[in-house]
């Protein structure tokens, strides 16, 4: 079986994700293709893919190739492949579809292959496909695809809808089917429909918080601690996963938000384990609650310092790590007998962009490893290329260009 994995805004990111899910559920698979827009898998098994993409923040659809063919088939076979899956189904449908490539193309060969499948689908609907009701949502002017919510709010994944992806490899063209996207909606509820929103401190996309539990590994029923849990976004979205967790935080405006946000998301949904941990302790405190080696895996964000509207100075910036290391050397101490051999911590710290793609970093990770845990690389080294990297500190930077503070993802392994 072969998929298609369409990764989000951080391709890093989203392979990271990938890797770290398969990997924790035991999924065999090769890779074919690899860009910053996609990832072709094979698999022996035809994988469960809804049950896969359910825990994924970073992956914006999966797709299944049903086909491959020439560039001058292009017409012919996806008719042909329509009209099979339409046949026994009546009513009104819906048909969407995506241009993708390989390779870096210049503008003008996308436009050109734009107004060649407009012009395709067009003539298809009004020759061969005129006894089927068909509509066809089409990518917006100038793009090339659909938007994940195009995709969602015309429900393009429904049995009698389809959006169809062409991929353009340099030596033929794959014809995939959409099986699944992200839910715009339910992620959207999240994130802004929460009784405890605090838009007062730097909030975590549920997104992001996904991501982070599943590079921590850990399987279904294990423990996951947030010793900085603020609102509880980690929490709510290892609760969703069917995970255990337990979070603290010093502050007790945030645990009773944190609190609020929990309850809220175990009426909404229907989560395995509805009984959880949350309580107001610095983290020294916290741990004391807690019994040796019970902890699978910390997932958790502590502070990324001051908010700023530009770039500070040298010494601020300097002053900032120096009091980040002070706490992190003794988070990372006095969590270490509560942690189980091998459990993995995935962490952020601040990343100061002074430019796209160039940022400052706190240098005193290297210390931490002294402490007894070893620095994991998220990323597979057969992953990366000159689109897709990740530092040369084997960590991945969360941000976008205009961002001062970004986020830098470090995973540490605990080592008894």
């Amino acid at each position: 079986m072969k998929y298609i994995f369409f990764l989000g805004r951080i391709p890093a990111i989203s392979l990271a994700e990938i890797q770290a899910i398969l990997e924790k559920d035991k999924i065999s698979y090769t890779t074919e293709l690899i860009t910053p827009a996609f990832i072709v898998l094979e698999t022996k098994e035809k994988l469960n893919v809804r049950n896969l993409f359910v825990q994924m923040g970073g992956t914006l659809k999966i797709a299944e190739i049903v086909g491959s063919f020439k560039e001058n088939e292009i017409r012919d076979e996806t008719v042909s492949y329509i009209k099979k899956a339409f046949e026994e189904r009546s009513g009104k449908k819906s048909i969407g579809y995506g241009i993708y490539f390989a390779k870096k193309e210049e503008r003008k060969e996308i436009n050109d292959a734009q107004d060649f499948f407009r012009d395709i689908f067009s003539k298809m609907k009004r020759d061969e496909l005129k006894d089927f009701s068909t509509r066809i949502v089409y990518p917006q002017m100038g793009e090339s695809a659909l938007s994940t919510a195009s995709i969602f709010n015309n429900k393009l994944t429904l049995d009698k809808n389809m959006e169809l992806n062409f991929i353009f490899t340099g030596k033929e063209v794959l014809l995939a089917r959409t099986i699944i996207v992200q839910d715009i909606e339910s992620y959207g509820m999240r994130d802004y429909e929460k009784p405890g929103r605090d838009a007062r401190i730097g909030m975590m996309p549920p997104k992001l918080a996904q991501v982070m539990i599943n590079l921590t590994k850990v399987k279904a029923g294990q423990l996951i601690f947030d010793p900085f849990c603020g609102t509880g976004t980690i929490l709510q979205e290892a609760l969703l996963n069917d995970y255990r967790v337990i979070g603290s935080d010093a502050n007790g405006e945030q645990i009773e938000k944190c609190k609020k946000n929990l309850e809220w998301i175990s009426k909404k949904y229907v989560l395995t384990y509805d009984e959880y941990k949350v309580f107001q302790a610095d983290f020294n405190e916290a741990v004391k609650k807690l019994k040796n080696d019970s902890v699978d895996a910390i997932a958790t964000e502590s502070t990324l310092g001051p908010v700023y509207k530009k770039l500070p100075n040298t010494e601020e910036i300097r002053e900032n790590y120096a009091n980040i290391k002070k706490l992190y050397v003794r988070f990372l101490q006095v969590v270490k007998p509560v942690l189980r051999n091998k459990a993995l911590i995935v962490v952020t710290l601040p990343a100061y962009q002074l430019k796209p793609k160039e940022f400052v970093f706190g240098e005193f990770i290297d210390s931490l490893e002294k402490l007894g845990y070893s620095r994991v690389c998220p990323l597979d080294k057969k992953f990366e290329s000159s689109d897709i990297r990740i530092t040369k500190r084997n960590t991945i930077i969360y941000s976008r260009p205009e961002q001062i503070v970004a986020r830098e993802i470090i995973i540490f392994q605990n080592n008894k």
